[in-house]
């Protein structure tokens, strides 16, 4: 019995909800923000069209700078009229038929007053451009000059003045008279054309104003405020009618109201069991699918979206649209395909489907969207007609067979032999390479043993070491001298390591091995050919050294014998000329034992045998010394030699012949190198922490820059033996950067062509001599 009751209650209660709708409605007859909002438009109405007579009447008496303010009160009282005359916002078909011929009669008036107020815009505009233009264009006419046409031209311009600050009959009659006397009088030619130019301007003038007065009458009597008033006047009344009805249908519905409550109260307390149940089987569902790790979403009967988990959400996180209850199973499949979440689609088979919706239920496929995320995905159709929708990320698999497959292709083309052997050393795989390298292919390869290649040269106990490195989880590092399938050997350098499984326990090895045997060449040369340069050039160190101390010998009896001759020691030899010869014997011969001197230094340095004296010493004293000893030079040269010595140097620790060696050297490069009347300059400065600089400039000409630093090799010179203009051996440069570096010092060149040379020595006041030696590279 109790569901015909639960019927017959469902009837009333519908019944009852359909009087209350019915009553409800017709209490909402009346649209009460629809009538304030048209009340407020009438009133702005009314206000707006006071405010276009005020303004307008402004824009007559010229009080106006623009018509701005004109403008927008037109376009607001248009906009307003408008909305009053639409059904759907205003007042029209709303109150009664009077309202809206009152309205189609105000939108008339409201026609005519705006286009009067056009007119009288643009004869105020004709009046102000006129009284800005005949002032002006009368004192142009008349400056300067007297006479009866200056004085009826001013006339003219003063009855315009009166007639427009007090327009009237009598101004407008005085005006016209002025006109005709100014007309009669005599003027020449060109006067009296610019005399009618301002007169045809002062008629306009006098035509603005008499249409500004007619149309200002007419503006006035236009009767909108009444009509405001009236069609006011009648929205009131119909408005009081109204409220009373729907307050009567006020009374009928909350009692309609009452009676609909308490049979809800009765309907929902039947319906609270079911929902209870309801709910706690659809919280069972909903937490067991959002437990699962694999994305799921359900399609009501519809095909409409009512559920899915936090896993189906990630992966369509991309969708460009968001996911809601409601969207249809279309809607959303198509929206996965142009958001390229769907982008590529397989089913199960690998063949792509089509972009149907009937290709996709009931089958599984895979799909793969835009920023790499692979999913598998099954669309299953319900027994009620939903559609139960699971997703699962299989982006990782996807991403290991793509390295698996990627590692497999690398290995195949990797330029080096590869080979992986079970845990006895049989070889269970080979690569291209491997085949080039030995001769063997890998047919032939696969099941031999790995030491098929060996050459049999390497012992048993480096066999044993390698299986013990590798048994051990470790890689090993070394080389073969394996054989080729042909009998030819080659050398391998190879690394040998252990593949493990899950469990980390050894299940293969792998070894990676690279073919040597042309380096092994290379290097074998390489250290035959360092072998003989070194010999070269100990058999070059050892030439120089025994030839320049053979050499010493007879230089020594050429110098002593040349200095007898020079000094006439044994009395006069008569002729000048001898004694000039023995000058230059000695001269040549102490020039040769320099150079033999400077060859034994450079000898000494190469063999390492140079020694340096480690004591104190004056720099400063040193090089005054130098310059006393290279003015003659300089002066023989007609060059200034000058000179700029810190005073109070601290002393340098050091070798001072080799110091005083660097100093002379290059003051004799500088004055060899520099044209006649040119400056050069020694400076000694203690700039900065321990280090003391010798710096020599001059203004010669220049070293290229490709040749700074080969200058600083032995026996290299700026130019050959063919073209140089300068004696020297190309050691001195040589010398000194030698000397700088065994004082653990430095040097530095800056020189422009043709534009001198500077080279500055760095020099330590601390050193230790213990381990002196220098680097020619």
């Amino acid at each position: 019995m109790k569901k015909p009751s639960h019927s017959v209650a469902y009837i009333l209660l519908a019944t009852t909800a359909a009087l209350v709708l019915v009553f409800y409605f017709q209490t909402r007859l009346m649209d009460v923000d629809r009538h304030n909002a048209a009340s407020r438009d009438l009133l702005n109405l009314k206000q707006l069209d006071t405010q276009l007579n005020e303004e307008t009447l402004k824009a007559v008496s010229l009080q106006l700078k623009h018509y701005d303010g004109i403008v927008d009160t037109v376009s607001r009282m248009k906009a307003l009229s408008t909305k009053l005359s639409d059904p759907s916002t205003g007042l029209a078909g709303l109150v009664s038929a009077k309202v809206d011929d009152s309205l189609d009669t105000f939108k008339s008036l409201l026609a005519a007053k705006l286009d009067l107020t056009e007119t009288i815009k643009s004869r105020a505009a004709i009046m102000r451009n006129t009284l800005n233009y005949v002032p002006l264009e009368v004192a142009r006419i008349t400056q300067g000059q007297f006479g009866p046409d200056v004085a009826a031209l001013h006339q003219v311009l003063s009855a315009m003045l009166i007639h427009n600050l007090l327009p009237s009959e009598t101004s407008q009659q005085n005006l016209v008279a002025s006109i005709t006397a100014l007309e009669t009088v005599e003027l020449s030619p060109t006067k009296r054309t610019e005399v009618e130019k301002v007169l045809h301007h002062v008629r306009a003038n006098i035509n603005a104003i008499s249409d500004i007065s007619t149309n200002m009458t007419d503006l006035l009597k236009l009767p909108t405020l009444a009509t405001l008033d009236r069609i006011i006047a009648m929205d009131m009344d119909n408005s009081i009618a109204q409220i009373k009805t729907a307050n009567q249908f006020r009374v009928i519905l909350l009692t309609l109201s009452m009676a609909l409550f308490i049979g809800l109260g009765l309907a929902l307390r039947h319906l609270r069991n079911a929902h209870d149940e309801s709910d706690r089987i659809s919280r069972q569902f909903r937490d067991a699918a959002q437990s699962i790790g694999e994305g799921f979403a359900f399609f009501d009967t519809n095909s409409q979206l009512s559920f899915w988990n936090p896993t189906f959400a990630r992966l369509h996180k991309e969708l460009g649209i968001p996911l809601h209850v409601g969207v249809s199973f279309g809607d959303f499949y198509k929206a996965c395909v142009d958001a390229r979440i769907y982008q590529k689609v397989h089913d199960n088979n690998t063949h792509l489907l089509e972009d149907s919706l009937t290709h996709a239920l009931g089958r599984s496929y895979v799909v793969r969207s835009a920023n790499g995320v692979w999913m598998l995905a099954t669309d299953s159709p319900m027994a009620d007609g939903g559609i139960a929708c699971v997703r699962i990320d299989i982006t990782q698999t996807k991403q290991a067979e793509a390295e698996m497959r990627k590692l497999s292709l690398a290995v195949e083309q990797s330029p080096a032999s590869v080979m992986i052997t079970d845990t006895k050393g049989n070889i269970t795989y080979v690569n291209p390479k491997f085949e080039d390298s030995t001769g063997y292919t890998s047919a032939e390869a696969i099941g031999q043993q790995a030491s098929m290649i060996s050459s049999g040269e390497k012992s048993s106990t480096e066999y044993q070491q390698l299986w013990k490195t590798i048994s051990a989880g470790g890689e090993w590092r070394g080389e073969f001298h394996n054989k080729h399938k042909n009998g030819t050997l080659f050398w391998e350098y190879a690394s040998i390591s252990a593949i493990k499984n899950e469990l980390g326990e050894v299940t293969s090895y792998l070894a990676v091995k690279e073919d040597i045997t042309q380096r092994k060449r290379d290097m074998a040369e390489l250290i035959a050919a360092k072998e003989q340069a070194e010999l070269a050039s100990y058999a070059k160190t050892q030439f120089l050294a025994n030839m320049s101390h053979e050499l010493r010998t007879p230089l020594n009896a050429i110098i002593g014998f040349s200095e007898m001759i020079k000094g006439q020691m044994f009395g006069p030899i008569g002729n000048e000329n001898y004694v000039e010869y023995g000058a230059n014997i000695l001269s040549s011969g102490q020039h040769l034992l320099d150079v033999i001197n400077d060859i034994l230094d450079v000898s000494r340095i190469e063999t390492g045998t140079m020694e340096i004296r480690d004591e104190y010493i004056d720099i400063a004293k040193i090089c005054h010394s130098c310059l006393e000893m290279m003015q003659p030079q300089a002066d023989f040269a007609k060059q200034n030699l000058h000179s700029s010595i810190q005073d109070e140097l601290p002393n340098l620790r050091g070798d001072a012949m080799r110091i005083k060696q660097i100093v002379l050297n290059l003051l004799s490069n500088a004055i060899k190198f520099t044209p006649r009347g040119g400056l050069i300059n020694l400076e000694v400065a203690h700039r900065s922490g321990d280090m003391i600089d010798i710096i020599v400039s001059d203004t010669g000409s220049g070293i290229p820059l490709d040749k700074q630093h080969k200058i600083l090799e032995p026996f290299e010179q700026l130019s050959d033996i063919y073209t140089r203009s300068h004696e020297g051996s190309g050691l001195g440069l040589f010398l000194v950067n030698s000397f700088v570096k065994l004082h653990k010092g430095s040097l530095s060149i800056d020189s422009v062509i043709d534009g001198g040379t500077t080279v500055t020595v760095h020099l330590p006041t601390i050193v230790d001599y213990s381990q002196s030696y220098v680097d020619l590279q």
